[in-house]
Formats: C-alpha cells, sequence, structure tokens
C-alpha cells in the first residue's frame, strides 16, 4: 500500500459525522499518517528479511556482531553476506576433510599437506628434513590462486556499490578462526601451469 492508500483506511476508522474529513489540517495528519505506516511497513519488511542472512540488508550488521565478524569498510553486500554464511556453516571439525569441504563451500579447491619431520628408518634421501616441531603446522594448498569475483545483482547487491568487485580471501580468516589452538596454518597459493 502507499501513502495514499493508508490515509483514506485511517480516514474510514474515524466515527461519522465527528470530522470534517475534507479539512486541510485532518488530510494534512491522516497523509503524515499514512506515510508513516508506509514506513512501518518497509521496516517491517526487512525485520522479517534479515530473520535469516540470505536476505538481510538492514540486519546483517546483526548477523555478523553476533557471529564476531568485523568487515571491512569495502566489502559488498554479497561478501559480507558469503562469510556471514561461512561462519554459520562451519559447525566445527578436525579432520583434513572438514576444512575442504569448507573451503570448497566458499568456492576454493584446496589440498591439505601436514608434513612430518625426518625419520631414521622412514624418511627417504632426497627427502625435505622437518625439524620434530613440524608436527604442528599444515599447509593449505590453493590452486590456482583464486579469488572471489562478486558481480552487481539486482536483490543481492545495493545501490552505489562497484559492478564487478574480487573479494577477500575469506578462507585464510576462517581458516585461522577454526584451526585448532595448538597449531599453525600456512597458506600456500599455486597457479596452474599451463603448457
Amino acid at each position: 500500500m502507499n501513502g495514499r492508500d493508508y490515509a483514506q483506511l485511517l480516514s474510514a476508522l474515524l466515527p461519522p459525522k465527528s470530522y470534517a474529513l475534507t479539512g486541510e489540517r485532518l488530510t494534512a495528519e491522516l497523509q503524515a499518517e499514512g506515510q508513516s505506516l508506509v514506513q512501518l511497513e518497509i521496516r517491517a519488511g526487512e525485520v522479517a528479511d534479515g530473520i535469516t542472512p540470505f536476505l538481510a540488508v538492514g540486519l546483517l550488521a546483526d548477523w555478523e556482531r553476533m557471529l564476531s565478524l568485523s568487515p571491512d569498510s569495502g566489502m559488498t553486500l554479497q561478501q559480507r553476506r558469503q562469510q556471514v554464511l561461512a561462519r554459520i556453516n562451519a559447525t566445527g571439525g578436525l579432520s583434513r576433510k572438514y576444512f575442504i569441504t569448507l573451503a570448497k563451500s566458499l568456492g576454493y579447491r584446496v589440498t591439505i599437506d601436514e608434513p612430518e619431520p625426518f625419520r631414521a628408518g622412514i624418511g627417504l634421501a632426497g627427502e625435505r628434513i622437518w625439524v620434530p616441531e613440524i608436527i604442528w603446522l599444515w599447509i593449505v594448498n590453493i590452486d590456482d590462486a583464486q579469488v572471489p569475483v562478486y558481480r552487481f545483482r539486482a536483490g543481492s547487491s545495493l545501490a552505489g556499490e562497484k559492478l564487478l568487485t574480487f573479494g577477500q580471501n575469506l578462507i585464510e580468516g576462517l581458516f585461522k578462526d577454526l584451526k585448532p589452538a595448538h597449531t599453525q596454518v600456512v597458506f600456500n597459493y599455486r597457479e596452474k601451469t599451463r603448457p
């Protein structure tokens, strides 16, 4: 409904013959109240959309605060939503498979290496000699040095955002937050060699 419709509805609710419905002041008051109801309807829609982060705009900041996320000022609405959804989907886990699946949900193809220290009888000539503390390190290999691309889309972007943006690597912050506390994660960006 628009403000005029609300004004007509409000005028129909007035007691009959008690008010001069064509009066200038009453008409102005009903139009102002009608506009207030239009704004209320818009805000109610934003609250309903904010129940989940899929459509949240005005309440997206509340989702970020609740999930302890601090978005960069240059992030688009799509990037912020993806970051919130990734944090919600991050249920926790310690296995390689968990982190590989998590990366896949963000659009990355990764492999994870867990280096082993050199041990006599197990290590072979020509292998890298790691220190014993290497067991606390794991290496995330990100294939093709992928960077997410965000295109402006009606309904998923806000007015004033760029038509094309290249996202920051959400994977690093998410992995560092979810990794076991006693470990260190290193990111290795690899470009595919082309023949």
